[in-house]
């Protein structure tokens, strides 16, 4: 995998997981789920 394509993967990444935390401080827990399955989509590619 390329240098620019790896820190493009963790950087999305990691603002998934800030957008998880987030959702999760307002209790919306649709938005959890969703970002989840986003991630785990994310993470099965690398």
């Amino acid at each position: 995998m390329a240098m620019p394509q790896r820190d493009n993967n963790i950087e999305q990444i990691h603002r998934l997981e800030g957008l998880i935390a987030y959702a999760e401080e307002q209790k919306d827990w649709d938005e959890v789920e969703r970002l989840k399955e986003q991630l785990r989509r994310l993470l099965e590619r690398v």
